[in-house]
């Protein structure tokens, strides 16, 4: 008798909460300031987003669709604009990139992977600009370059590779272009070439028979 007291009381706390939180739920939807939209876009792609009730600008999550279904892109809208992390899949369901916005300006860590997953760049935005240093893959995984930008121009030194992994390639950019003596390497990773580059204009000085080639 005492334990089914106990189980009824039991059941009539958890009955209460249940309707309690469903109510909360309830309340809460009616009260929002923004409402969900389903349509398609340019591309003709599915699409659902959250819209401000008043305004109709989107405010909160945005996601598109390929005819499949399955999620293409997803990121979040503040007052019409782009603001915080955007991620674009792969058909696979794989990530094909995640970008990062502050109101509608690249900003922030960017992200971008070979359709197998490997990782194929990283690096970071600052006010819709390439910044610091960026690295690049090959699809099997292994290091392709490292260079280093500012506003997004290649400034400073960089260096390429093989995609056995070995050295191809290094030497120094400025605003984009080689500056200062570039060295080149075979795919055993031996020196083959140096150059002495001037704003892009590369003067072979080893080995001395090679003939000079100009990199416009």
């Amino acid at each position: 008798m005492l334990f089914t007291t106990l189980t009824k009381k039991i059941n009539h706390h958890n009955l209460f909460s249940f309707f309690f939180l469903l109510c909360l739920v309830f309340f809460s939807a009616c009260n929002s300031d923004t409402e969900t939209i389903t349509g398609t876009d340019e591309s003709g792609r599915k699409i659902k987003y959250e819209r401000n009730k008043e305004t109709h600008v989107k405010d909160g999550t945005y996601v598109s669709y390929y005819e499949s279904g399955d999620v293409f892109e997803s990121c979040t809208f503040t007052n019409d604009t782009l603001d915080g992390t955007l991620i674009r899949y792969w058909e696979t369901g794989d990530t094909q990139a995640v970008e990062t916005y502050a109101m509608g300006t690249y900003d922030g860590p960017f992200r971008e992977y070979h359709e197998n997953g490997k990782l194929m760049q990283v690096g970071q935005y600052t006010a819709n600009a390439m910044s610091g240093p960026w690295k690049g893959y090959y699809d099997s995984g292994s290091l392709k370059y490292e260079t280093q930008y500012v506003k997004n121009e290649e400034n400073g030194p960089f260096v390429e590779f093989h995609k056995n992994g070995k050295k191809s390639a290094e030497g120094t950019y400025k605003n984009d272009r080689e500056h200062g003596e570039l060295r080149k390497y075979d795919e055993e990773g031996q020196l083959i070439q140096k150059m002495d580059c001037d704003m892009g204009r590369c003067q072979t000085t080893w080995p001395e028979d090679m003939v000079p080639e100009e990199n416009e």
